[in-house]
């Protein structure tokens, strides 16, 4: 592993804010202060998808079968991610380090480049969402021009990193989008009314056509989004050892996913159902709901919520988009570089009628990420995540590639098979994901042992600095 930067540092992260740790595990002197990690992560609370997923789940299997697998998705995900805390926090490792071991040192490059694709998606969603509630809202004007507004004016909010001012921008935004969240749910109740017609809907998928129960198809939508369990891996890696305990409830745990997914999936549920019965769940409708509701009010709120999650959109986009590059080759560039030039690929990937294509390239990214879920969380399983020591990194004499690749790559082609081909059994279909979940599981078992009895494990030891934490491991 190449030598940790020499930098230092306090719990209030006075460290250099250039300094993303992209291809290095986090050292323990550098590490920052509990509310400076969870207000940085927080930024996700925020954005539209969230919202989206709850009611596009609703409209597909209906509302109380949605909220029964939203709350299903808040306890495995809450459940899940204390594994991915600790690992991050007590390796300060990222997902590229971590997958060097199952994938080789070219195949973990894979990791990066699905992390970075999947969040510049999810960076076009939200901008696109953002440029069409500023059109709609102002009745008039080219999309076009409304999508280089919104890129422009994002880029000075982009800068910031995790060690810098990220954490006071989202920490300063975060009750105005609670407030704004309430505000909306109180003006569409006034006025579009309070019956629980709503809460009745049924679904337009017909009982008929579901090969599995409504509420496990809702939690089959809710494992596209697999992606915040690597996101908890970059983010912990920022976080003391002492905050584990905090961090593993709050900022990555059971109080974040009751915010994430329950809060925002009913309030989402509730716009669409209640503003526009009679349209179909649409990335653009929470928006209309929202604008609908508190007009110029609600064009604040979706501006804030927007600017909170693309601070993290973008910084996972760049950090990524650095290490693919640092792996082959020597050149190196400042931030400012990579936020403009994610903003410019953003910009044109909008130009292209995102919204056409958008949800079709998430499916495939998320039965990628579900594959990677499946290795990553066996190999922990059976690593004991729990005994990794700061700046381990066992896979620093990793080949090129590594058997793990195929347990990850084999089930997910599979799984978009699944999904794309016309002539699949409708069970198979439906539960894509499910399958694509087992098989990486049963694969990577064998492969483990495999890997594990023709390799010779090469560990770095833990600075003199690190001894107390490790002891404090074993």
């Amino acid at each position: 592993m190449p030598a940790l930067p020499s930098v230092s540092s306090d719990r209030n992260g006075g460290i250099d804010p250039d300094e993303n740790f992209s291809t290095t595990a986090v050292p323990l002197s550098v590490r920052l202060g509990r509310w400076q990690v969870a207000m940085s992560y927080w930024s996700l609370l925020s954005a539209m998808v969230w919202l989206f997923y709850g009611a596009l789940a609703a409209s597909l299997y209906g509302t109380r079968n949605a909220i029964a697998a939203i709350v299903l998705a808040a306890v495995v995900y809450g459940v899940v991610n204390i594994v991915t805390t600790r690992f991050g926090i007590r390796s300060g490792m990222n997902t590229y380090l971590l997958t060097r071991t199952m994938f080789g040192r070219w195949g973990a490059i894979l990791t990066s480049l699905l992390v970075a694709a999947t969040m510049l998606y999810y960076t076009v969603f939200e901008s696109s969402t953002l440029a069409v509630a500023f059109q709609t809202y102002v009745g008039a004007g080219d999309i076009r021009i409304w999508y280089a507004v919104v890129v422009v004016a994002m880029l000075p909010l982009m800068l910031g990193s995790v060690q810098s001012w990220m954490a006071k921008l989202n920490g300063l935004l975060l009750p105005i989008y609670g407030i704004g969240l309430v505000a909306t749910l109180v003006a569409a109740f006034v006025e579009f009314g309070s019956g629980s017609d709503w809460l009745d809907f049924a679904g337009v998928v017909p009982a008929e056509a579901r090969t599995l129960p409504g509420w496990l198809l809702g939690f089959i939508l809710y494992m596209g989004i697999f992606i915040v369990m690597l996101s908890t891996i970059e983010f912990a890696r920022f976080a003391d050892r002492r905050d584990e305990k905090f961090h593993e409830n709050v900022t990555f745990g059971w109080v974040f996913y009751l915010l994430l997914f329950v809060v925002n999936g009913i309030a989402g549920i509730y716009l669409v159902q209640t503003v526009l019965p009679n349209e179909p769940a649409s990335e653009v409708g929470v928006v209309q709901a929202i604008l609908v509701s508190l007009g110029f009010f609600g064009l604040l709120f979706i501006v804030i919520s927007q600017t909170r999650v693309n601070t993290l959109n973008y910084y996972q986009a760049t950090i990524n988009f650095e290490r693919i590059l640092s792996t082959f080759t020597p050149l190196r560039f400042p931030r400012v570089f990579w936020v403009v030039a994610v903003a410019i690929v953003v910009f044109l990937l909008m130009l292209t009628d995102v919204f056409s294509y958008l949800q079709t390239a998430l499916t495939w990214q998320g039965v990628l990420i579900v594959g990677w879920v499946g290795v990553v969380f066996t190999h922990l399983a059976l690593r004991r995540a729990s005994r990794y020591s700061p700046h381990e990194d066992e896979g620093a004499a990793a080949p090129k590639f590594a058997w793990g690749l195929a347990a990850w790559l084999a089930p997910s082609a599979l799984g978009i098979y699944l999904i794309e081909a016309p002539d699949v059994p409708a069970i198979l279909h439906q539960s894509a994901q499910l399958v694509v979940l087992t098989l990486s599981v049963v694969m990577y078992v064998p492969t483990y042992f495999l890997m594990r009895s023709t390799r010779v494990e090469s560990k770095t030891a833990a600075p003199a600095s690190d001894a107390e934490f490790v002891a404090s491991t074993d």
